[in-house]
């Protein structure tokens, strides 16, 4: 009887033994890298273009709001007149090319600015991102300073310029 039971003891120390060599290999395995290359959402593309341009927004200009791709901010003019600018970033379908100094955005309509004393809104298509800015666009931020935040912005609006592109291809369109 005491040979039967020093064997179940050594039986039972051996399997768990084993079972927790087994659960310390498991433990010690790193964790399979998830991958993050998978292509943003136009959403998440848009709230993070948002955020980089609420965070540069040039003085005197005020962040005012941000929802479904249209940033709003306000300057006071010179002559006192509060002007309110929305850049609809829905109609972000133009990049400058990317080798050249000057960064900009376009797109037909894409921004608006009205001014408390002006009763007819006014239309710009053209948005200076960083740049000598050679044809004197709009240039309400101020990106010149921090080249690879330039870069990932570049990139993000290459995305959206993607997205926008595409949702004005008819059904069955190749080109």
């Amino acid at each position: 009887m005491k040979i039967s039971k020093m064997l179940l003891i050594a039986a039972m120390t051996m399997t768990m033994g084993f079972t927790a060599n087994a659960q310390k290999k498991a433990a010690a395995k790193p964790a399979a890298a998830k991958t993050t290359s998978a292509k943003p959402t136009k959403a998440e593309t848009m709230d993070w273009i948002a955020g980089k341009l609420q965070e540069n927004l040039a003085a005197p200009r005020k962040f005012i709001s941000y929802a479904n791709g249209l940033f709003v901010y306000s300057k006071q003019t010179n002559s006192g007149d509060i002007c309110t600018s929305t850049i609809d970033l829905n109609k972000v379908t133009g990049l400058s090319n990317e080798y050249s100094e000057d960064f900009f955005i376009s797109g037909k309509q894409m921004g608006v600015t009205t001014c408390v004393k002006d009763s007819a809104p006014s239309y710009f298509e053209y948005i200076s991102i960083a740049g000598p800015n050679y044809n004197d666009y709009s240039s309400p931020f101020n990106f010149n300073t921090d080249k690879a935040l330039q870069e990932r912005m570049r990139k993000a609006l290459e995305t959206l310029f993607e997205y926008n592109s595409a949702a004005k291809k008819a059904p069955g369109e190749k080109f």
